[in-house]
């Protein structure tokens, strides 16, 4: 798929590449919220080098079953350079090595292995292992989903990333912001991928509908998704030509395609059953005053200090009584994904917890009133 909108980024990945193959490479760490295009901009600068037999190209991800894995993503990582290049390092290094990913135990007794007892080694042949290799040819390495690595391979290529000089090789990871998990990578070179401009959101959805769209519709699609790109690639498949040209108005609620609200959905389906229920409240209530969501939630029985567990999830924010969902496309696939019955209830308890007079919450109340 064509990327949009981001030519200054993908110039600075390119730049990153060419000075890896001129011998003084680096690493850049490429953040932002899901779904705005991270694996998307690292898949698109590699793709050509994956063809290109003078560049090795090294790619692994951090997998969320595997984080509690020592080593697992590194594993994958330096497979094929281990096979090449373990000679080229000193051996307690390889031996090092070895031991973390299972492949030989520390010593004759199968005492603990070096996951445990000897890091310090598995981290420098890390680094000398990936050094060796380019002093054949550039290296390029790919990690993915740095969020989800498991810890031992994130110090390990973090050691790597604070080490490389004159190599030729380019470390690029992809990590999620405002996620139950991140990747701490200190004063590593950090590019913060935003949503796409009114410009890009039109040229995307023009490419994908292979129509007109308007400018008006670029605007509003944009204020509705935040310029996110997984929102905004599978909405041509939900609205119509005439909605996409401005001859039709678009749907009150916008459409939350399948990708948007599984990357959602995956968050709060990792919290707790009252606090799922207190994030359905909040994307229920237009009126976003925690004292109104925390009466709808005693009436539904459900925990209202649930709503702490919430703020740590990082989909929402909560400053001065107000509470914020961190995304436009939160509100959007947390409700969608409820079922009928649990909207419902949702609905029936705001309305018997907004007790303010003269007050008529949108969400709650179906837009009757204002306060």
């Amino acid at each position: 798929m064509r990327i949009h909108g981001r030519g200054v980024e993908q110039a600075q990945i390119g730049a990153l590449l060419e000075s890896a193959r001129a011998g003084t490479g680096g690493v850049l760490v490429v953040r932002g919220e899901p779904g705005v295009g991270k694996s998307a901009l690292l898949a698109d600068a590699v793709a050509p080098l994956l063809v290109d037999p003078s560049v090795t190209v090294l790619r692994t991800q951090g997998i969320e079953s595997e984080a509690p894995l020592p080593f697992a993503a590194l594993q994958r990582l330096l497979r094929p350079l281990m096979r090449r290049h373990a000679d080229d390092i000193a051996a307690p290094q390889a031996h090092a090595l070895r031991v973390a990913f299972g492949e030989e135990v520390h010593d004759q007794d199968g005492s603990p292995s070096a996951a445990d007892g000897d890091r310090f080694r598995v981290f420098l042949g890390t680094l000398n292992l990936v050094s060796a290799a380019a002093e054949t040819q550039p290296v390029v390495a790919v990690i993915d989903d740095a969020h989800w690595l498991d810890e031992a391979s994130a110090a390990a290529l973090l050691f790597a990333a604070r080490r490389l000089n004159m190599e030729r090789v380019a470390l690029l990871f992809g990590a999620r912001d405002g996620d139950v998990r991140t990747f701490d990578a200190g004063d590593l070179p950090t590019l913060l991928l935003g949503g796409l401009d009114r410009t890009a959101v039109g040229d995307l959805l023009a490419d994908r509908s292979g129509g007109v769209v308007s400018p008006e519709v670029s605007a509003q699609l944009l204020a509705a998704t935040g310029g996110n790109p997984l929102a905004l690639v599978e909405l041509p498949e939900v609205l119509t030509a005439g909605q996409l040209e401005g001859s039709a108005p678009l749907p009150g609620r916008l459409p939350v395609t399948g990708g948007v609200e599984r990357v959602f959905a995956e968050r709060a389906e990792r919290l707790g059953s009252d606090a799922q229920r207190l994030l359905l409240i909040a994307a229920t209530d237009d009126s976003t005053e925690i004292a109104v969501i925390r009466a709808a939630a005693r009436a539904l029985g459900v925990d209202p200090d649930a709503l702490d567990e919430v703020e740590r999830s990082g989909l929402v924010t909560v400053t001065d009584g107000v509470l914020e969902m961190r995304h436009p496309l939160v509100r959007s696939a947390i409700y969608t994904g409820a079922t009928t019955v649990a909207r419902r209830a949702t609905h029936q308890a705001g309305r018997r917890a907004d007790t303010r007079p003269g007050c008529r919450v949108p969400g709650f109340n179906g837009g009757v009133g204002t306060c």
